[in-house]
């Protein structure tokens, strides 16, 4: 072989290799995401308004379904219905999605000017993982890892 082509063979033989790497950590996530240990994660946003109350910029994060790669979905605006806490009735709204164990789950949204929101992210529906709790007219937003399955 010529002194001229090396750096050709040379450049050949890397991008193979990083092709190759590419195409791997893609496969890997791809069978993470379906055999994966996955936790049921519910978002919930509750404002101190009756049903009906609109809710804006609403995201979320996770996959729809077993096997789809997690993303933020931007869900725009999103009516609350009604839950009795007490003998308060507060207007709440729910998202189911799939969470990867120790993958980020996230909720994001803003409620109608003057009103307080609250949102929860719940694991399987029952187990709180994060809470917080806005300024009025204010975006609330929860982020956690989810935990490692026990």
């Amino acid at each position: 072989m010529s002194e001229r082509n090396r750096p050709t063979v040379r450049l050949l033989a890397a991008v193979v290799v990083a092709s190759s790497v590419a195409v791997l950590a893609t496969g890997c996530s791809f069978v993470q995401q379906q055999t994966g240990d996955a936790w049921s994660v519910t978002y919930e946003v509750s404002v101190d308004q009756p049903s009906g109350a609109a809710l804006t910029d609403v995201r979320v994060e996770g996959a729809e379904k077993r096997g789809d790669a997690p993303e933020v979905h931007r869900l725009g605006t999103q009516e609350t219905g009604t839950q009795k806490t007490g003998t308060q009735r507060t207007g709440t709204w729910e998202h189911e999605s799939i969470v990867l164990a120790e993958q980020r789950a996230s909720v994001r949204a803003t409620p109608a000017r003057g009103a307080t929101a609250t949102c929860r992210i719940l694991l399987d529906g029952k187990r709180e993982i994060a809470t917080e709790t806005a300024a009025a007219g204010q975006p609330v937003t929860c982020s956690v890892d989810t935990p490692a399955f026990d």
